[in-house]
C-alpha cells in the first residue's frame, strides 16, 4: 500500500504539466500514489496526463466537467487510499526530496501535518523568493499551545503532508462557493490537527504569478474572502474554540483584511473600490471592534520601518484609505 496519496486538480495547464509531473516521477521517495484528475480542461492538459498515467502505474487520472478547484481536491480526497495526503497544483514543483523529508517528518514526530518552507517563483523571471514559516522549532508543535500557529502558516495546502484520517474524521473539505477555499481548509485543519511539524528546508516551487491566473482589477469577487472569513470564525465557534484563538483570529482577520484592501487601490472603478473598502472595514469592526489594540498587531507595528508604519496608519481607518485611493487614481488620470 502506497503511504502518500498526491491529488492534483486540473485544469487547462498543458504548458506546465511536464515539468510538475516529472518533478513527482524524480521523487526520491517511492511509495505514493498520484491522484490527477482533469476539471474539464479545454486544451491538452487530459492527453498530456492520460501519456504519464500509461508510463508510470501509481499515477491515475480521472476526467470529469468543470467544478472548481475546490469540488477536484475533495473528490481527491474521497479517492485517496494512503495515511497521508497532500494537494499540489498542476504548475508548480516539488523538490526530489520533499516526499521524503516530508514523510520522515511525520515518522519521525507523529504529527498530524508536517509543514515545509518553500519557493516563490515567477514566470517572466528566473529569480525565485524564499519563503520560510516564521516558527523556529521543529519538533511537535501542540496548536493549542502555540495559538499564532494560525497565521503564521501558509494557508495553502500545497507544502502540507495531511494524515488523511484527520480529514475524514472531522469531515474538513474545501469550500465550493467562493475563492480564498484554500484558506477555510487550512485554518479548519488548524482548528482540528492538534499536533503540526515543521521541515525548515524549501522544497516546494510556487509559481506565483501565472498569466491567466492573475486576477482582473476589477473584479468585485475579491470580496469572497468575508465569506471565507466568516465560514472560519463561525467553524471556530462551532468547535468551541472561539474564545481560546480569539486574539489569533482577530490577528488573521487584520491580515488577510489589509491583504485584500491593498489591491483596491489598483482598481479603475471607484465605486466598486469605496464598496469593497467599506465592506472590510464594516465586517472587522463588527467582530472584532478593538482590533487595533490587538497584541500582535501592536508587536508586529512596533518593529516595523517608518515607511511601514506609516502604510499601516494608512489602512487603518477607511476614511485615509479612500483619500489615498483617490489621490492614486488622479495620479493615474494626469499620467
Amino acid at each position: 500500500m502506497n503511504k502518500i496519496s498526491v491529488v492534483i486538480p486540473a485544469y487547462n495547464v498543458e504548458k506546465y504539466i511536464d515539468k510538475s509531473f516529472e518533478s513527482l516521477l524524480n521523487q526520491t521517495f517511492k511509495e505514493f500514489e498520484v491522484i490527477a484528475i482533469n476539471d474539464g480542461s479545454q486544451d491538452h492538459t487530459l492527453e498530456k496526463m492520460k501519456a504519464y498515467e500509461a508510463r508510470d502505474s501509481r499515477i491515475r487520472v480521472i476526467n470529469k466537467a468543470n467544478e472548481g478547484v475546490g469540488a477536484t481536491r475533495n473528490l481527491g480526497l474521497t479517492l485517496a487510499s494512503s495515511d497521508y495526503i497532500i494537494f499540489i497544483d498542476p504548475d508548480d514543483c516539488l523538490h526530489p526530496d520533499m516526499l521524503k523529508s516530508l514523510y520522515e517528518k511525520a515518522v519521525e514526530t507523529n504529527a498530524n501535518v508536517i509543514v515545509c518552507d518553500y519557493y516563490e517563483c515567477y514566470e517572466q523571471s528566473t529569480d525565485k523568493t524564499l519563503m520560510t514559516i516564521p516558527v523556529e522549532s521543529t519538533d511537535l508543535l501542540v496548536v493549542e499551545e502555540q495559538k499564532d500557529l494560525i497565521f503564521k502558516i501558509t494557508p495553502a495546502p500545497w507544502n502540507k503532508l495531511i494524515k488523511t484520517s484527520i480529514l475524514k474524521e472531522h469531515k474538513i473539505e474545501f469550500p465550493l462557493n467562493y475563492r480564498s477555499e484554500d484558506l477555510v481548509f487550512t485554518l479548519k485543519l488548524l482548528a482540528q490537527c492538534k499536533t503540526l511539524a515543521i521541515v525548515h528546508q524549501p522544497l516546494y516551487y510556487y509559481l506565483a504569478n501565472r498569466m491567466n491566473n492573475v486576477s482582473s482589477a476589477n473584479d468585485e469577487r475579491v470580496l469572497h474572502t468575508l465569506n471565507a472569513l466568516q465560514e472560519i470564525i463561525t467553524s471556530y465557534e462551532t468547535y468551541n474554540l472561539k474564545q481560546l484563538f480569539e486574539e489569533e483570529l482577530e490577528m488573521l482577520v487584520i491580515k488577510q483584511i489589509q491583504y485584500e484592501l491593498h489591491k483596491v487601490i489598483y482598481i479603475t472603478d471607484k465605486e466598486l473600490a469605496i464598496r469593497i473598502i467599506n465592506e472590510f472595514y464594516q465586517f472587522i469592526e463588527s467582530n472584532f471592534p478593538t482590533w487595533r489594540k490587538n497584541k500582535y498587531y501592536q508587536s508586529l507595528y512596533q518593529e516595523m520601518n517608518f515607511m511601514n508604519k506609516y502604510r499601516v496608519w494608512i489602512y487603518e481607518q477607511p476614511y485615509r484609505l479612500k483619500i489615498y485611493y483617490q489621490i492614486r487614481q488622479l495620479k493615474r488620470v494626469l499620467k
